[in-house]
């Protein structure tokens, strides 16, 4: 690999080239791993939303209604946009747009402007971000935090100035811990730094911690003026565990022997695509050993906090599901390492380099599937083919659409099984007695629909088309017997 210095000249990337190449593949990112809502806890995102828009003050009635920082801007997206879908995707893309700017800043003060501008296009395809991008979720908002406090922390020093900067990342990292209590997990990672005193000194650590004390210790003192009960929001995160879903650790994930088991989540996960191969390349073909001394404090700083939250997650493997968004920081640090590599290379390696990487992870976002509870849309649209009569269906789908058929001005939903000659909806593999009235297949991935839209369809293998033209259950919509 060349790494040889380059010119300032060179060295100068097309800023407006760089910005083209990020909004194109953000936007074909967004388009190929499209979900939408959940109807998971975007839903209970809305609701503790929607508390601050009937009757403000909230205190937070559960374990997503406490995470402020996503809450309150959730609720003033509805409340300029209006109830619907629409503030929540908006809500959503100012996340993304967040953690694809920072990454960039960040990597651009590791590794100059065109290791961001680099960094910014991995991130804005990279699995694991898009697809918190397409939903309210808190991960991205979390993870910019958590960088924005790396960032000033970083460049802290012992004098006023650089105290009052460290405080200011402890406010960033006390923001990331309100999110979610998990985030103290990559804050643990300055154990270390506080202990050899560099690459910061010990004395911003400590005002990190002050300013990250400080919003925390507001956020209690709110609970207690509004609740009585200073410690709520820890009570309430302290007695989540009992309700995580542990087969959720199989979802995506090759799983073998625990103790190996989070490596291979990096590796094998589509969600990080290809940046955890590259990482080790990257490290091998000395990238950090150029780097200059501010660039390679923050990037020492950073990969602390990120080291420390990986092998703090895999000895929790029994308390925390092993879920790619635990990894989201590592990934970063990642892909500002790959970019600071790929930054040094003569631009025809460096174009076929970020053409795979991109490349890849538009087409692990394309074959993923953007309907997965299809049962519960397809139990939407039924409603609305028969506005004027009852539609049956699965309990916990008729549950999962309450805010759809909201947002619809429909009531028409119930419980199955259906009233004598009723309307039922139902797999399509179990089908109950009675006429069938109208079909729900489930759409193909985004892969699956250019495959059929160029007339390619006839030739994919049997297993391969299942997974790109049906990726979920047909449903089908059954008139009950009289």
């Amino acid at each position: 690999m060349d790494m040889r210095p380059v010119s300032r000249l060179d060295a100068a990337p097309r800023h407006w080239a760089w910005a083209t190449a990020v909004v194109v593949a953000g936007i074909a990112a967004l388009w190929a791993g499209w979900v939408g809502y959940m109807a998971s806890d975007d839903a209970l995102y809305w609701q503790a939303a929607d508390a601050w828009l009937t009757h403000p003050p909230s205190a937070g009635a559960d374990h997503w209604a406490t995470r402020f920082p996503l809450v309150l801007p959730f609720a003033a997206m509805l409340a300029t946009m209006g109830q619907g879908f629409a503030a929540f995707a908006a809500t959503a893309l100012v996340f993304y747009v967040a953690i694809v700017a920072t990454t960039g800043i960040y990597a651009t003060r590791v590794a100059g402007a065109r290791a961001g501008w680099i960094a910014a296009l991995l991130t804005a395809t990279l699995p694991v971000i898009v697809g918190n991008a397409t939903t309210v979720s808190v991960d991205l908002l979390e993870a910019s935090a958590l960088l924005i406090g790396a960032m000033l922390l970083a460049d802290a020093g012992a004098d006023r100035r650089g105290l009052t900067r460290a405080a200011l990342g402890g406010v960033a990292f006390g923001v990331a811990v309100l999110c979610r209590e998990t985030s103290v997990l990559p804050l643990a990672g300055l154990a270390l730094p506080f202990l050899r005193g560099k690459p910061v000194p010990r004395a911003a650590i400590l005002a990190a911690g002050i300013g990250c004390v400080a919003v925390l210790g507001a956020e209690a003192a709110y609970q207690h003026a509004l609740t009585g009960d200073p410690w709520r929001r820890w009570t309430i995160a302290f007695h989540h565990d009992s309700h995580i879903d542990r087969a959720a650790n199989m979802e995506g994930n090759v799983l073998l022997w625990p103790p190996v088991d989070p490596l291979l989540v990096l590796l094998l996960n589509d969600d990080f695509g290809l940046v955890f191969w590259l990482l080790p390349v990257a490290l091998v073909a000395g990238t950090t050993r150029v780097l200059l001394w501010p660039g390679r404090r923050r990037l020492v700083l950073l990969s602390a906090m990120a080291v420390a939250s990986f092998l703090l997650v895999a000895s929790l493997y029994t308390k925390l599901v092993l879920n790619p968004r635990y990894f989201t920081l590592p990934a970063l640090v990642a892909v500002i390492v790959v970019a600071a590599w790929a930054a040094r290379m003569p631009p025809a390696r460096r174009a076929m380099l970020l053409g795979a990487v991109v490349g890849s992870d538009l087409l692990l976002l394309g074959v993923g599937n953007a309907h997965p509870h299809w049962p519960m849309e397809a139990l939407v649209r039924a409603s609305g083919d028969f506005p004027r009569e009852t539609v049956a269906g699965a309990a916990s789908d008729v549950r999962r659409a309450d805010l759809s058929m909201r947002f619809a001005g429909r009531a028409n939903l119930r419980a199955a099984p259906a009233a004598a000659g009723g309307l039922q909806l139902a797999r399509g593999d179990a089908v109950p007695v009675g006429t069938i009235v109208a079909r729900y297949p489930i759409p193909p991935t985004r892969v699956g629909a250019i495959v059929r839209a160029a007339g390619l369809d006839g030739v994919v293998p049997a297993p391969v088309a299942r997974r790109l033209f049906a990726p979920g259950p047909e449903m089908v919509l059954v008139r009950r017997p009289r």
